[in-house]
């Protein structure tokens, strides 16, 4: 099928100024849309929402990954266009994800990679055909923002999970399938060292993503309702003194003053302060420990090798005091 019959059939021919679909209503639990379950045969768009990936190894990487999984793969059409440091403009991206979003041969959407650029195609998402038609989608670092928007105005159980260009470690590739290919709950137990920040047993609908993005939803159409929440954060060559003014702005704003629980995942790369100064674990003790809620930080989440693949506002357990936590269903349908 030609371009331009796709673009008339589906109706994404309109798309072509500035279309904010809000659709929905505010999110509440049982108004959550989970995504049907991957199989063998099925077949992985890889979009490019953000920034540019350069080198061609890391789409051979993907399509064997992809592979291993008996899946097949498909690549958007401008996953590999050049605009400034973007992965096409802003309408080319988001074109991309709003024709995978409609067309039924797609099973599943992952980002090639973060970087930035998210935030700038929201106003072109068309968020009611995003509704209509739910799957998964993948990604994390910049892709925060589309997850967070995504639950807010589609009330769609989206991941927090590898991007295309990732490591692909045994435990991501074994998560990734335990989550997104299976009908069983998945369990998160992290390779890496998890410490107990306040120790305790809670449950709540998991939210969160990558600090530095997840800051930058407040104020804004998509700032996610943290109320009753098991917050998850992690992020990338931030020095101590930034994470401690991030978390400082989400105290101030409230969104840390109703969790049920916090899961800190891994801070790559962000050095201490020369001393005087704090540590990571100094910072959170002091944002976290007072509202005595139960809380760990280490936990396979982020930048690193290995990455969990976590669903965006289903409910999870977490026990502090083992330094893991898990899902109360299946992820999937």
């Amino acid at each position: 099928m030609k371009r331009s019959e796709f673009l008339k059939k589906t109706g994404l021919g309109a798309l072509s100024g500035t279309i904010l679909k809000k659709g929905g209503d505010e999110l509440s639990p049982d108004k959550l849309i989970k995504p049907a379950k991957l199989k063998p045969g099925d077949t992985v768009a890889f979009s490019a929402p953000a920034g540019i990936l350069f080198d061609s190894s890391d789409f051979l990487r993907m399509e064997k990954v992809m592979d291993e999984f008996g899946l097949n793969i498909r690549f958007g059409e401008f996953v590999r266009e050049r605009y400034g440091y973007f992965s096409g403009t802003d309408y080319q991206r988001a074109l991309d994800l709003n024709r995978f979003f409609v067309d039924s041969s797609i099973n599943a959407i992952v980002a090639v990679r973060g970087g930035w650029g998210c935030s700038r195609i929201l106003p072109h998402l068309d968020f009611d055909r995003i509704r209509d038609n739910p799957k998964i989608f993948c990604g994390f670092s910049d892709l925060t923002t589309l997850h967070l928007a995504i639950l807010k105005r589609c009330g769609l159980v989206t991941f927090h999970g590898p991007n295309g260009s990732s490591d692909w470690t045994e435990l991501t590739k074994k998560n990734f399938k335990q989550v997104l290919m299976s009908d069983n709950p998945a369990r998160y137990r992290s390779k890496s060292r998890v410490t107990t920040i306040t120790p305790g047993k809670t449950s709540g609908p998991l939210i969160g993503g990558n600090l530095s993005i997840f800051t930058t939803s407040l104020g804004t159409f998509y700032q996610p309702d943290t109320t009753g929440a098991i917050l998850f954060l992690e992020d990338i060559g931030e020095p101590v003194y930034k994470i401690d003014r991030m978390m400082a702005h989400l105290k101030t704003a409230g969104l840390l003053d109703n969790l049920s629980g916090f899961i800190f995942g891994r801070c790559t790369n962000c050095p201490a302060a020369a001393r005087p100064g704090f540590t990571l674990r100094q910072i959170l003790d002091q944002y976290i420990k007072p509202l005595g809620i139960p809380a760990i930080m280490g936990a396979d989440i982020g930048h690193d090798p290995d990455n969990f693949t976590l669903p965006i506002g289903l409910q999870v357990t977490l026990h502090a005091g083992k330094g893991e936590f898990w899902l109360e269903e299946s992820a999937v349908v």
